[in-house]
């Protein structure tokens, strides 16, 4: 399937492009508050069969070598393509503050691997990875090769496959209105079983095309699971020689990465905790007696193509379950759980709720770095910030 774009006057669209290029020139970088510099090295995790593009952020000593830019040339260019903006718009040279050569801080640190939303790239929650690796974190962001907008290996370059993440516009607004009536009922489920059986439906309706996705993203976080020992012993070479404390691993995710997060921390038992953001979860990825700590953040103000969708507490019988903790963000739409919350513009067409950008990113940093200092440095408490309602179950 290939996504229908509306076409405009070429007034309107030199307008819209000078708009988005202006608008994203000055979206505030991350500023992490954490006491840490950052380093920053881009790795590969593989085997006879596959392999994942791996970026590590993480604490140390202090700000040595190069940084990357905000939004390189490459990713710009298959940023542009997905939204149908131009890449100028997209492109930021700026850097963010993480060093190539730093070294890591002498201790062993807890370890959170991040997965992005469907059909988005490794880094797209910058601010948050920053702010987690200043407060004493080693981040892994996964690219996943043909379903992420970008991923490398060596001299290799993978592109997103063409079928992922691509819709008709008349598509878009039936499978978004399916998932408004499934909310809905999700949110009003009586429980558990009330829930699996609606989530059996959207995922047979809602999520068709993408379910049997899923298998492939699991596979690759296993892979980056299971090398952690030889990153740790310095078998696989990089700057995190000695530096991972194995026994606090955790996990967060966007949106279809929120519901891998929750999936690795049922099913593996290395995973102690994790949060996602806006995300679903999936009735494959239920067991028993889960022994992790669960979290689940909602937005509740999504108006995408006309059809606006409330997610908030449609996870709440697996919250119930598992003892876990729901989070809502009020005034909050999807994307504002990803770096787009900077890009204000985008409030215009529908991808950004009515939320301060600078609120929602201080909540939301504040809610990851409290959530997994608690639960995997066992130090601090969660509160309920302003702008949001926080239930821990």
């Amino acid at each position: 399937m290939k996504r229908t774009l509306l076409i405009a006057t070429p007034l309107i669209i030199i307008a819209v492009s000078a708009l988005l290029f202006s608008n994203f020139l000055s979206p505030a970088l991350p500023e992490p508050t954490g006491p840490h510099a950052i380093g920053y090295q881009r790795l590969v995790i593989e085997n006879s069969k596959s392999w994942v593009d791996v970026q590590a952020f993480y604490p140390a000593k202090e700000a040595l070598g190069s940084q990357p830019q905000a939004m390189p040339a490459d990713l710009a260019e298959q940023m542009s393509k997905s939204l149908g903006v131009p890449a100028a718009a997209m492109f930021d040279e700026r850097a963010l503050p993480a060093y190539t050569d730093a070294p890591v801080i002498n201790e062993k640190l807890p370890v959170l691997i991040f997965n992005h939303g469907h059909g988005m790239f490794a880094t797209q929650n910058s601010h948050n990875i920053l702010e987690l690796a200043s407060h004493g974190y080693v981040v892994l962001t996964l690219s996943h090769p043909g379903h992420s907008l970008i991923s490398k290996n060596g001299d290799l370059t993978v592109l997103k496959e063409a079928h992922i993440a691509s819709y008709e516009e008349d598509e878009i607004q039936i499978l978004l209105e399916r998932q408004r009536l499934g909310n809905q009922q999700l949110r009003t489920s009586a429980n558990l079983v009330e829930w699996k059986k609606t989530m059996t439906s959207i995922q047979d309706e809602a999520f068709a095309d993408i379910v049997d996705q899923f298998s492939v993203w699991i596979a690759n976080n296993q892979l980056v699971l299971d090398a952690l020992p030889q990153l740790a012993s310095g078998e696989i070479h990089s700057a995190l020689k000695h530096a991972l404390d194995l026994d606090k691993i955790g996990y967060f995710g966007h949106s279809f990465g929120g519901a891998v997060a929750t999936h690795m921390n049922m099913n593996e038992a290395p995973v102690k905790a994790s949060f996602n953001l806006d995300g679903p979860v999936f009735t494959w990825s239920l067991v028993d007696n889960p022994q992790g700590q669960f979290c689940f953040a909602y937005g509740d103000t999504n108006n995408q193509a006309g059809v606006k969708t409330d997610y908030s507490w449609v996870n709440q019988q697996i919250a119930i379950t598992t003892g876990g903790c729901e989070q809502t963000f009020e005034g909050a739409a999807h994307m504002n759980f990803s770096d787009l919350n900077e890009i204000t513009i985008l409030k215009w067409f529908g991808q950004l709720g009515p939320v301060d950008g600078a609120t929602m990113r201080k909540n939301l940093n504040q809610s990851l770095v409290s959530f997994f200092n608690q639960h995997l440095l066992q130090k601090g408490e969660s509160t309920n910030l302003v702008g949001t309602q926080l239930i821990q179950h």
